[in-house]
């Protein structure tokens, strides 16, 4: 009786969170917080991604979806609009040079349109600077570094 009541209280963790985590990782929940992806109501900011080089696609949705964001993926400018017209993403990453429609055509396409006209683009080019008429959030030079992308994304993100 006595050990009862000196023994620490102890509860039994739900299942879910039973599994131990290992020191310095964190859930998809507390990273998207960490790093703006959090949106009102625990919903996952989400990101459109935009290239025509898959591999290029393929590592960024990873980095991407490792900072705690939702990202889904287009492989050009027209199939990125059809995305975002269906379900509007919070941030659209666009490549400038690709076929069928290129990062430029889709940033004029989203500011005609009274649904994305308010999404915050950042356009990926080879070249020096953005084009005097471009309206976008950001701006990233090929190359560029991946911190600099996240770093302008969860800025972006958390507006």
């Amino acid at each position: 009786m006595e050990l009862a009541r000196t023994a620490p209280l102890v509860r039994p963790m739900p299942v879910a969170d039973s599994r131990r985590r290992k020191p310095g990782r964190n859930t998809a929940q507390e990273k998207a917080q960490n790093t703006g992806a959090l949106r009102s109501g625990n919903r996952m900011a989400t990101v459109l991604l935009v290239d025509d080089d898959i591999n290029t696609l393929n590592a960024l949705r990873e980095l991407v979806a490792q900072e705690g964001y939702r990202v889904r993926t287009a492989e050009d400018g027209l199939n990125a609009l059809r995305s975002a017209l269906e379900e509007p993403p919070d941030v659209v990453i666009s490549d400038c040079m690709m076929p069928r429609m290129d990062g430029l055509s889709l940033m004029r396409e989203m500011r005609r349109n009274r649904v994305l006209v308010d999404v915050p683009l950042v356009l990926v080019s080879a070249l020096v600077t953005p084009p005097p008429d471009a309206d976008v959030a950001g701006f990233l030079r090929k190359p560029f570094a991946v911190s600099q992308l996240l770093d302008m994304l969860h800025r972006i993100a958390a507006l």
